[in-house]
């Protein structure tokens, strides 16, 4: 089987979405479709080099320009499914009022319309959820040391200092090498946060379910 796995800007899901996708391989050919912000959050959490080494075809939007000529592959029939997932609520939202701006809700489109199966892990569709931050520094415990043990082990050179020390998160590769660096253990990856998600991006969780071609997971586990 040929599968089309989108990966969206959500930290949310993401860890267990990549060992979905890598158990896919052994028995089908998966080629990952990157948003522009799925390919950033996958950096921050650790993952882009592992999907990198790990997938034989990788598409980035920022290399599909306006038209996503990606989509093409749909229409001759070169993939069996379409697995969207993680999906944050931004592109829920825009599928759900037929907005097709951006390569992964091009793709979505173009699926639906090709008969293609949808398979949709959205982020936001329960009102209470608890999630994993990337890098992160805890103010509470940093002492703003003159020399930072952190910064000067980082890297990317994500660090940097404003009116005080501060994480680019554009530039961590979540390496974790200031983790262990930090004398003062101020800097944590994976910390779990609760939220609260929009009541429209609730719904729109659940107006997926019901369109046509489009099936919406409750776990990724579902896939199998």
């Amino acid at each position: 089987m040929n599968i089309l796995w989108c990966i969206t800007g959500a930290g949310q899901f993401l860890d267990r979405c990549y060992e979905a996708a890598k158990r896919l391989t052994l028995d089908n050919r998966v080629t990952v479709a990157f948003s522009t912000a799925g390919h950033e959050v996958c950096r921050m959490y650790g993952f882009l080099e592992k999907i990198e080494r790990e997938f034989p075809e990788i598409v980035l939007e920022a290399e599909q320009g306006a038209s996503s000529p990606l989509v093409g592959r749909l229409s001759r029939n070169e993939y069996d499914r379409v697995i969207v997932a993680p999906c944050t609520a931004n592109t829920a939202g825009k599928i759900v009022h037929g907005i097709a701006d951006s390569l992964v809700t091009n793709i979505v489109a173009q699926a639906v319309k090709c008969k293609v199966p949808v398979y949709i892990l959205p982020t936001d569709a329960k009102k209470h959820q608890k999630t994993r931050v990337p890098i992160s520094i805890d103010f509470a415990k940093c002492m703003q040391c003159d020399l930072c043990n952190a910064m000067e082990n980082c890297l990317e050179g994500a660090f940097y200092v404003s009116d005080r020390v501060r994480i680019d998160l554009m530039k961590c590769r979540a390496c974790k090498r200031c983790v262990d660096s930090c004398r003062h253990k101020a800097i944590e990856f994976g910390k779990v946060v609760d939220i609260e998600c929009r009541d429209v991006d609730v719904r729109n969780a659940e107006i997926l379910q019901g369109m046509g071609g489009i099936k919406v997971l409750g776990d990724i586990r579902e896939i199998f």
